[in-house]
């Protein structure tokens, strides 16, 4: 047992942020269902009463401010949050394929920074609405990270509408049908129980939209978010002064065998992201990929 956990944590480490996402959303889940089990074992009482638990003190309160006062912290534990578990395999196969498209055009700071800004814009939209209309009466607390994973998927989907996928590895298709389908799904479904997800829905798909289409005009309104993210982080992160020691043993036992092979790696990243750019252009590289090619022009130089 001790060995698992000590390889998620390794995995969790090395990750990038969109597995870091999956395995916080996974967890966060699969602690919920635990806490349920041993709940139910050890009192005797129903399981739901561990589900009302979490969604009472980690989902967001909607038709009441007052609630939300106290409770300020749910705007952002809401999309971390399910209690359902095809609610959650749904939003992890979107947030998994349509992320990994995403990091072929931005960085995995942009894709947390819109995770975040869609969960948020989504949350503030419900605690306003809720509050105003009549049609959301007795509206339950909102949780789950649709609004956050839908502006992901809509702002790749706005930035390169036109690049095809294959769906199911056999049918290709637009990115921009898959956009327009989950938009029309809310927009038809809209009316039934699940408005208010419905509406949190379609708010972080006008984020992802916003994204996309400022991102095209030179503008990330992920920046400033990023900027709040770290300042914050930083405030729970230790910093020690960097010491950096160049050993020049280790630079002359090189042998001509160990340069030549680390060269050839060197060169293959180059053929490969050239080999890219052949079939789906410049804008298909990672940040990664870019800087490599930036380096190795002005190398040739």
């Amino acid at each position: 047992m001790k060995e698992i956990w000590n390889d998620i944590k390794w995995r969790f480490k090395q990750g990038d942020i969109l597995t870091r996402l999956l395995y916080v959303n996974i967890g966060v889940f699969f602690i919920s269902v635990l806490l349920g089990i041993v709940w139910m074992l050890v009192t005797g009482e129903p399981y739901d009463s561990i589900t009302d638990f979490f969604t009472r003190y980690f989902a967001l309160p909607l038709n009441s401010f007052e609630h939300f006062l106290l409770k300020p912290h749910t705007l952002i534990t809401n999309m971390f949050l399910h209690v359902d578990f095809l609610h959650l395999f749904w939003n992890m196969l979107i947030l998994y394929f349509l992320g990994k498209m995403f990091l072929n055009y931005f960085s995995s700071k942009q894709l947390f920074g819109l995770y975040i800004l869609g969960g948020l814009m989504g949350g503030i939209a419900l605690l306003i609405i809720t509050n105003i209309s009549p049609y959301f009466n007795d509206q339950i607390p909102a949780f789950g990270a649709s609004a956050a994973v839908m502006a992901i998927v809509i702002g790749v989907v706005s930035y390169t509408p036109k690049t095809t996928v294959n769906l199911f590895g056999v049918f290709p298709v637009k990115i921009l049908w898959i956009g327009i389908i989950f938009v029309a799904s809310d927009l038809i479904n809209f009316s039934d129980k699940n408005a208010g997800g419905h509406l949190a829905h379609l708010v972080g798909a006008g984020t992802g939209y916003w994204f996309g289409s400022a991102y095209k005009r030179g503008k990330d309104i992920t920046f400033k978010i990023n900027r709040y993210i770290g300042k914050i982080s930083s405030l729970f992160t230790r910093k020690g002064k960097m010491k950096v020691v160049y050993n020049q043993s280790k630079v002359r036992q090189m042998s001509d065998e160990e340069y030549n092979a680390s060269e050839k790696v060197t060169q293959a990243e180059i053929d490969a992201i050239l080999d890219k750019i052949s079939e789906s252009g410049y804008s298909s590289l990672t940040k990664r990929e870019k800087d490599i090619l930036f380096q190795y022009s002005n190398k040739k130089k």
